[in-house]
């Protein structure tokens, strides 16, 4: 749920808590004051009907007003209490049964003691719920109302610089050179975010260079001295003083001498990728590519009994030639060294679509670790596992979606542009 519902869910809430608790102050308040009315009302019939008894020496008949009624009752030597309470009547006026306010007294008259009881109807209090409940439900309608299109139009106006500098820091990317630029704004908490941005990005970015400086520097330099020592290691294996355990050893350092030249190799051409240093792109057949890739390993997939299907339409492709070369030394690599014996390699071709198949582990590998750099499956632990992170960098900045799908027991690599 966004800021802004949030927000507006919260303020309305509270503004109709509010003014529902108002609306309830405002009816008992006004109860109170209606009933107090009422029962001045109500002593002011009594003094009339005292003052009338009086001057007449009778009661008066019926209905002394158009609103009140009046009744006598004879009580003897008992003297009633005088009490005012809420009862319903049948009124005449509405024909229904209403709430009235009935007041009796006492009254000495004709030598005994009279209850006397006068009852008023309520009719304010009747309609003064119903119109509060209108004007409550009224209210709360609008405040909904009004609520809602500040939200639409006042508060995504307020926040639109905060969406804007979040739309800047979705496309910020290391590696680039454009600076961030984000929204003016006079709103001084989104000035401070932006400031904090800007300074954390410029940091980051500081020292992604560093780092990747040092990532280049340092596998450039020790291209070097692992070139002398693999040459020294291979004179050394072509001497023929050498024992059998020495030359078994000197074997096994050639070989770990070879893995890191090789790792060198692929972390220095993962930073060459990812500093853009191969900006060089043309339009390219890619079926020309495909199959010449294709004629060097055939003689190693007949070594090891691999069957391979080729179907290869014309198609091409604007990506670096270095670029497009590796990606397929990676991609028929990958197939044939985690093949099995007696396996088959499926390869097609077609217009903005490149699928290579190879059979292999029974098992699915993870595709959120597959592209990762130094994945590897434990079957083939010779590798450095920068074949995949490579491929998946080269697509990057190539403009290529990658994918991976395993179905029938079939790893295939699915390129698409």
């Amino acid at each position: 749920m966004k800021l802004l519902t949030k927000y507006s869910l919260a303020n309305i809430l509270v503004m109709v808590a509010i003014f529902i608790a108002s609306s309830l102050v405002l009816f008992k308040f006004t109860q109170i004051i209606l009933i107090r009315e009422m029962k001045a009302d109500l002593a002011g019939i009594e003094t009339k009907v005292i003052d009338y008894v009086n001057l007449h020496n009778s009661f008066p008949a019926g209905y002394l007003t158009d609103e009140a009624f009046i009744s006598f009752e004879k009580t003897g030597i008992n003297k009633t209490e005088r009490k005012t309470v809420l009862i319903q009547m049948f009124s005449k006026r509405e024909n229904k049964m209403h709430n009235f306010m009935k007041l009796d007294f006492p009254l000495w008259f004709g030598g005994s003691w009279n209850k006397i009881s006068i009852a008023k109807p309520l009719e304010g209090m009747h309609h003064l719920s119903r119109a509060l409940i209108t004007i409550s439900i009224s209210t709360i309608f609008i405040i909904i109302l009004i609520s809602l299109l500040l939200n639409g139009l006042l508060l995504r106006r307020l926040w639109k610089p905060f969406y804007e500098s979040m739309d800047v820091m979705r496309n910020f990317k290391l590696g680039e050179n454009e600076s961030l630029v984000f929204p003016s704004t006079s709103t001084e908490e989104f000035v401070f975010m932006n400031d904090s941005l800007t300074l954390a990005t410029a940091k980051a970015k500081h020292d992604y260079i560093l780092l990747k400086e040092f990532t280049e520097n340092a596998s450039h330099e020790m291209q070097t001295p692992l070139s002398i020592i693999r040459s020294k290691l291979d004179m050394i294996i072509q001497e023929k003083e050498l024992s059998l355990k020495q030359s078994e050893l000197a074997r096994e350092a050639y070989s770990s001498i070879k893995k890191l030249t090789n790792l060198n190799y692929s972390l220095l051409l993962l930073a060459k990728i990812e500093n853009q240093q191969f900006d060089n792109k043309h339009e390219i057949s890619l079926k020309e590519k495909v199959e010449e890739k294709i004629d060097p390993v055939r003689e190693f997939w007949l070594s090891n009994q691999i069957t391979v299907e080729q179907l290869v339409n014309e198609s091409s492709i604007k990506i670096s030639p270095e670029l497009l070369d590796i990606l397929l030394n990676n991609l028929f690599s990958n197939a044939s060294n985690h093949n099995t014996p007696s396996g088959k390699i499926s390869i097609e071709l077609k217009q903005n679509k490149f699928t290579i198949s190879n059979s292999g582990s029974p098992i699915p590998l993870d595709e959120k670790k597959l592209f990762t750099r130094f994945y590897k499956t434990g079957v083939n632990s010779n590798h450095n596992g920068l074949g995949l992170a490579i491929i998946r960098q080269i697509s990057r900045v190539s403009a290529v979606h990658t994918m991976y799908k395993y179905a029938n027991q079939r790893h295939s690599f699915i390129l698409t542009w």
